[in-house]
């Protein structure tokens, strides 16, 4: 269960560094740069189980989905990748969160 909830650390992880470079290329921008950064820290906190890094990533996560979740709705025309990605953090936060060989690698 530790391997399984590792695993998909990794993959949480991965897809936050992969969002970050994708959003680089696509606006090259300061905040960009520091979201790339802050997404490598989550990664190496979160393997190293730093207690309660899970929840604050999750946190993070919802709070960003709920603050473009208008613009991208609204433009949904040119705003498709932006809503898609949305529901990617969404999902990612919800796992962080409730899946249980996530939590058991936590513990």
């Amino acid at each position: 269960m530790r391997e399984t909830g590792r695993k998909w650390v990794v993959g949480i992880g991965a897809y936050l560094i992969i969002k970050s470079v994708l959003n680089l290329l696509l606006g090259f921008g300061v905040s960009n740069l520091v979201m790339l950064l802050v997404s490598v820290v989550a990664l190496v906190l979160m393997l190293h189980r730093v207690p309660y890094i899970s929840y604050i990533v999750a946190a993070f996560l919802l709070i960003l989905f709920l603050l473009h979740i208008g613009s991208n709705i609204s433009n949904i025309g040119s705003q498709w990748l932006y809503l898609l990605e949305g529901i990617l953090d969404l999902d990612a936060a919800a796992v962080l969160i409730f899946e249980k060989n996530v939590r058991v690698f936590f513990r």
